[in-house]
């Protein structure tokens, strides 16, 4: 009877261990324990952060580390609010269906659970700021350093961009020879970025100012220096190194045809001529300020420091001069231009060319007088100081041409140079039938076919040459010639 109660005992025990062991195994299926790790992750953000780590993120970010962890909490948190999001950040508050809808949008694959999702349009949102990243690295800018190929040696070589044509390609100037080249963006690779953002580039059109008369002209720029400065062209072709700041986009010149008279502009004195003076006033071409209209009155009291043509008695001729005082006995101590000799003149020998004030590369304020065109259809620009003066004419030294009227046009001179100018020379000429000389101008254009560089390499002062008429207006005293064939 024992044994048969230890053996009912016995089974009663295994069946109730059985059970026992099989609702853990039942609980343990359906309820799985949460891992540690995982547990862990559920304080995300700074409150899941031990002290250490909480540091470590403000130092990153430049800020205090001390006091409690609930202040380095609150700190963090608040730095990270004020961060801009990291690409592809919101994905992880969209519901499956958005995030599957999302991911079909950019043909991406919509299987997997919600966390598989998200980080699938988070790595291809991480991929497309890469791509813009470089994209934007791709492109070169005015100053950069690069490596280009050049093609003839298949060889790359250091460069500066000196322009972006606009068409994925390049304008560079070889570091070594400084020689310009113009490349592919394929066939280019960045060394070093430029340091600064230039304002212009190769080949703009700008105003430079030129230090050693503190006045400003039209250019165009050459090249970006490695120093930072830019390598300038004037119009004649000179190089000149400037710094930026010494440098400004060129105007759009005022079109003739869009000046009246009175009208009122700050302008720059120009060169000096025997007719006048040419002064910038920013329009297509420089105006004319004619010594009539730099006066008040009839006649102009000279003073010291204007410039003159005065007659010299043994040649029978007018040279230019500067007047040097005012003796106060009608008659003026002048400095002849040519040879720096005295001479005393009087007044009615003198003829204003330019006032003492109107030195070239000073600032004048001048008016319209006039736009004309002439016989060849040029446009003119005539200037005035004196703005009561507009409209009127001054005395002209009448000049005899009425030997020359009944020239054929065909017919030849001989004529003497006796002054070179930049456009041409004057030309005096006697008339055939006889009777006293007179000076013709004689324009660049009129000397042979062709462009001509440099006048003195055609003509020279005191050369004999051939010429003939080819406009006379005997009531203004115009005599033009040509040494060219009709």
């Amino acid at each position: 009877h024992q044994k048969a109660r230890l053996w009912r005992y016995c089974a009663t025990a295994a069946i109730v261990l059985s059970q026992v062991a099989a609702v853990a195994f039942v609980g343990s299926v359906q309820a799985p324990r949460t891992p540690l790790k995982v547990q862990t992750c559920a304080l995300s953000g700074p409150v899941g952060m031990t002290v250490a780590v909480l540091k470590e993120k403000l130092r990153e970010r430049g800020l205090s580390t001390s006091g409690l962890k609930s202040v380095l909490i609150k700190r963090l948190e608040e730095a990270e609010s004020q961060e801009p999001p990291r690409p592809g950040s919101g994905y992880s508050r969209l519901t499956v269906g958005q995030l599957k809808a999302k991911c079909a949008e950019l043909g991406l694959t919509k299987s997997g659970r919600k966390a598989d999702l998200v980080a699938r349009l988070e790595a291809q949102a991480a991929v497309s700021v890469a791509e813009a990243s470089f994209e934007l690295r791709d492109e070169f800018h005015v100053g950069d350093k690069v490596m280009a190929l050049l093609e003839e040696e298949e060889e790359e070589y250091e460069a500066v961009v000196q322009c972006n044509n606009g068409d994925d390609t390049y304008l560079i100037s070889w570091t070594e020879d400084g020689y310009e080249h113009t490349q592919k963006a394929e066939n280019m690779r960045l060394l070093k970025r430029a340091e600064k953002k230039f304002q212009f580039s190769a080949g703009d059109k700008v105003e430079g100012l030129y230090h050693e008369e503190d006045t400003w002209y039209p250019a165009r720029v050459k090249c970006i220096n490695d120093s930072g400065s830019y390598t300038i062209l004037w119009e004649d072709g000179e190089e000149y190194e400037v710094e930026e700041k010494d440098l400004k986009p060129q105007t759009q010149p005022v079109a003739l045809a869009d000046l009246r008279p009175r009208q009122k502009f700050l302008g720059i004195v120009a060169r000096t001529f025997s007719f006048g003076t040419f002064v910038n006033i920013g329009a297509e071409r420089d105006g004319l300020l004619r010594p009539w209209f730099t006066y008040k009155g009839e006649e102009h009291n000279f003073k010291s420091g204007d410039k003159v043509q005065a007659f010299y008695e043994d040649d029978e001729d007018y040279y230019q001069a500067t007047v040097y005082k005012d003796n106060g006995d009608g008659t003026f101590l002048i400095v002849w231009d040519e040879d720096g000799e005295e001479h005393v003149a009087k007044k009615n020998h003198l003829k204003l060319l330019r006032l003492s004030e109107l030195e070239e590369g000073s600032k004048v304020e001048v008016f319209v007088e006039s736009v004309m065109t002439d016989k060849d259809g040029q446009q003119k620009l005539f200037l005035a100081t004196v703005a009561e003066k507009i409209g009127t004419k001054g005395p002209t030294r009448k000049v005899d041409l009425s030997g020359f009227e009944h020239i054929k046009a065909d017919q030849w001179l001989t004529g003497k140079v006796i002054r070179l100018l930049p456009f041409g020379a004057f030309v005096q000429v006697a008339p055939p039938s006889g009777g006293k000389a007179a000076q013709g101008l004689l324009h660049i254009r009129e000397i042979r076919d062709g462009f001509i560089p440099n006048l003195e390499d055609e003509l020279s002062l005191g050369d004999t040459i051939e010429v003939r008429v080819k406009y006379l207006n005997s009531e203004d005293g115009v005599l033009h010639l040509s040494m060219m064939g009709g």
